[in-house]
């Protein structure tokens, strides 16, 4: 940090921390427009550590306001962080002082960056910015004042001091909406190019500076007259405009250049958000920190037993927050956005095409700054992230990342900021282009290394939970997308090519040299080598060592699905009684979830062996080809199905098991519900009731339901507020789209379906029971005698008939 002093300025803005977040940022915000830019220099620091938080400070809490419980806080901060506030332009006017600089930290750093820069390996993004004081050996970095607020604004998010309520949704906090304001502005997908800075002709980067190295580097040490190790390149990737920007900057040349200065703030916010959300744990060390088997819940950040330790240097100490991963994702999808939103330019073999620097950046920003970090994030979540629902996550960033042919539109991701309107980018399902052939090869790794790093989880998930899944289901579906597999296939053909194996020698089950001796197995091309350690063997997807895995999780969800039916299938003993009108009153809501969950668990496991079977050319035993469901199949549809009961095929006698259904029941797969099917009014008489008025109740109904069968249909197939009324007493026994679940004649089935008048539940010893309590107390209340009791009886009826009829109206299909 540069040198304080105790200046009016610096003791004005301490005097505002002291006061609440509205008056604390009309009160800065007036001080910044009144104050020269020579004194507020000195009280920037104290404004950003003081605002952000730094080491066991809180801060202002920006990662906890939200604007339903703080309204006000919320908005006042976000136009005193936008990027077009005063603030925002007091750091472009600092920015313009060549030798300015501010000090961060080193032991702030990620573990990975710290580790690398105390092996002597110098970061290109970190060169000329580590200086160490002469007297104390003290490291830290010396930072523009754009850079300074972009570090402090990163490190906020991962701080461990912090203690960051989980984000239901991203867009009613504080935190998410600087951050998506700033990637906006920065990274526009409207081919625009970044407003310009105020009142600075010349944008600078951090001034170059002599610097020692403390005595822990002598090993390796770093000198500013040592040439900077060469940044690794990928030929096929790469660009040689961007790999220009990023050049390390020569001493006496801090300026930069017109092609420069168009970029380097988006280039700087993009590099400072990979390194501090993606950079803290490298993959090949974790690998040999501890058992890969294990899953230890006291490092991750969203474990109640978790015990942050802000200067903690271990690897294996980290593990991201739930809200962390999630503007990972935000973060992925908007780049996403950006990068397609870049011009397709055709150019002529017998011409150079000049790209403007934005357009150029657009097209090597995530190879160049954002995949290895992100392969490196990935590969450390699927293998240290707790087995709980919580990874879905996880998963829905890795499949965002996989996935760019879904944000193609930039009006999509303006649209998926309304928490109540469903992603549309969810429902595509259509064939991958051949457009994104390129993607898929050069991303290969993302496709094939990531999802054998999901396998193992599965095969420790438990499939009957409806969370894992529908996990399962996700990545299924969008490996089974038309035209991707193949793609991955062709991608994974330079194995092939490598060891000289002619793919039409391989034929339709993918196989691959999973078998030929190590010295002929290929190595990865240099654009994917890059991404994981030296020594990594590649195994192919689609080769029989995977296919032997896939295998053993087809059986794995086969075993999964026969238990849930079965569960499904066994009947829960029924209550009877007061205990079950209550039950029926507060837990018929959960009931039916229960239900419904239990359905689109089925559905997602038949899904799941449907998709495998596709992708990996796997034919399924004969005795699954029916118990998996179209892929044309909406859930909507699925649930309309029984899949508790047996197959079988509908007859006029009712329903006649199949071959498959014989099976069914034989293993007790499955079994017809025991329940009674026929007229209801014809069951035998139970203890329950009173004989006598059961033949009484059922002469009268008789009776009226023979002489008046026409006035009852008419009055029940009618639409308006009398008709629906009269649905509530004189509904069938049986639903018109009901399926009976055991042998019917078709003509009984069709007179359980006609409305009648039941009145057999009045011969209940536990209806007359509470009709005897009610006489008694209208009685003593009122003094009703038997005929004011029944006409208040049928005024209850019918108040309870009208209300049931206004709240919950239902549609009638005429008989």
């Amino acid at each position: 940090m540069a040198a304080l002093g105790g200046s009016s300025v610096v003791l004005q803005v301490q005097a505002t921390f002291s006061k609440g977040l509205p008056h604390r940022c009309r009160d800065l915000d007036d001080i910044i427009r009144t104050t020269s830019i020579k004194e507020l220099r000195h009280a920037l620091p104290y404004i950003i550590e003081n605002m952000f938080g730094f080491g066991n400070e809180s801060g202002w809490g920006i990662d906890k306001i939200d604007k339903h419980n703080h309204p006000q806080e919320f908005e006042c901060l976000r136009r005193f962080l936008a990027p077009d506030s005063r603030l925002l332009n007091l750091i472009y006017r600092l920015q313009g002082e060549i030798y300015l600089s501010y000090e961060f930290p080193f032991k702030y750093l990620p573990a990975p960056t710290r580790q690398m820069i105390e092996e002597g390996l110098m970061p290109v993004f970190l060169v000329n910015k580590i200086q160490s004081q002469g007297l104390t050996g003290q490291t830290f970095l010396s930072l523009s004042a754009f850079e300074y607020f972009l570090f402090h604004l990163a490190y906020c998010l991962v701080n461990p001091a912090h203690s960051s309520p989980t984000w239901a949704n991203l867009y009613d906090y504080l935190y998410p909406n600087i951050i998506d304001s700033y990637i906006g502005y920065y990274l526009p997908l409207d081919n625009k190019t970044i407003p310009p800075m105020p009142n600075v002709p010349s944008p600078v980067r951090s001034p170059v500076s002599h610097y020692t190295v403390p005595s822990s580097y002598n090993s390796h040490s770093v000198s500013p007259s040592t040439t900077p190790p060469r940044h690794r390149t990928r030929p096929s990737l790469f660009k040689s405009g961007f790999i220009a920007v990023q050049k390390p900057h020569v001493q006496g040349s801090p300026v930069l250049d017109h092609s420069e200065a168009e970029t380097w703030r988006s280039e700087t916010l993009l590099q400072v958000l990979a390194e501090f959300w993606l950079n803290q744990n490298p993959v090949d060390t974790e690998k040999t920190s501890f058992p890969h088997a294990s899953f230890p819940m006291r490092y991750c950040r969203h474990s109640p037993a978790y015990q942050p330790d802000p200067f903690a240097y271990l690897f294996d100490s980290y593990m991201p927050s739930l809200n962390q991963v999630k503007m990972v994702r935000l973060l992925i999808k908007y780049l996403h956005f950006f990068t397609n939103s870049a011009p397709n330019v055709i150019t002529s073999p017998y011409q150079t095409a000049i790209h403007p620097p934005m357009e150029e950046f657009k097209r090597t920003a995530v190879p160049q700054i954002l995949q290895k970090k992100m392969y490196n994030f990935l590969g450390h979540a699927f293998e240290r992230w707790p087995l709980d629902s919580s990874f879905r996550m996880v998963l829905e960033t890795w499949l965002s990342y996989i996935q760019p042919w879904r944000y193609t539109e930039p009006n999509q991701y303006y649209q998926s900021k309304d928490p109540h309107r469903p992603d549309p980018t969810d429902l595509r399902d259509k064939r991958v282009d051949d457009r994104w052939c390129q993607f898929i090869e050069d991303n290969l790794l993302f496709y094939t290394v990531m999802f054998k790093h999901f396998l193992p989880r599965v095969f420790r998930l438990d499939l009957s939970s409806p969370q894992c899944a529908y996990m399962l289901y996700r990545v299924t579906k969008v490996l089974c997308l038309p035209n991707l597999a193949e793609m991955i296939f062709r991608g994974e053909s330079w194995s092939y090519r490598a060891t000289r194996m002619p793919m039409s020698d391989l034929g339709a089950s993918y196989l691959s040299s999973d078998h030929l001796p190590p010295h002929l197995l290929p190595s990865l091309p240099p654009h994917l080598a890059d991404l994981e350690a030296p020594g990594f063997q590649y195994v192919p997807l689609f080769g029989e060592r995977m296919h032997s895995q896939i295998g053993e999780l087809i059986h794995q969800l086969i075993l999964a699905r026969e238990a849930t039916a079965t569960q499904q299938a066994t009947p829960k003993p029924r209550r009877r009684g007061f205990g079950a009108w209550l039950a029926s009153i507060f837990f018929d809501s959960n009931r039916y979830s229960e239900i419904n969950d239990t359905k689109k668990l089925l559905l997602h496991l038949n899904q799941s062996l449907k998709n495998l079977s596709e992708i990996f050319k796997i034919t399924l035993p004969d005795d699954l080809q029916d118990m998996t469901l179209p892929a044309d199949v909406s859930l909507q549809n699925s649930l309309l199905t029984e899949p508790t009961t047996p197959d079988c095929i509908e007859t006029n006698h009712g329903p006649v098991l199949t071959e498959h259904g014989k099976y069914q029941v034989v293993n007790g797969l499955r079994k017809f519900d025991i329940t009674y099917q026929g007229d209801p009014d014809l069951q035998p008489i139970r203890s329950f009731e009173n004989a006598t008025l059961v033949r009484i109740l059922h002469q009268f109904c008789s009776f009226i339901n023979c002489q008046f069968c026409g006035q009852i249909n008419s009055l029940y197939c009618r639409q308006d507020l009398v008709g629906r009324m009269a649905q509530v007493y004189l509904a069938p026994p049986l639903r018109p789209h009901h399926m009976l679940k055991s042998p019917t004649s078709k003509t009984t089935a069709e007179a359980l379906r006609q409305p009648r008048l039941s009145l057999r539940f009045l011969a209940s010893y536990q209806t007359l029971i509470y009709l005897g309590i009610l006489y008694i107390f209208l009685r003593l209340w009122l003094g009703a005698g038997p005929v004011e009791f029944l006409l208040i009886n049928i005024c209850v009826c019918l108040l309870y008939a009208f209300l049931k009829a206004v709240m919950r109206p239902r549609s009638v299909v005429p008989l």
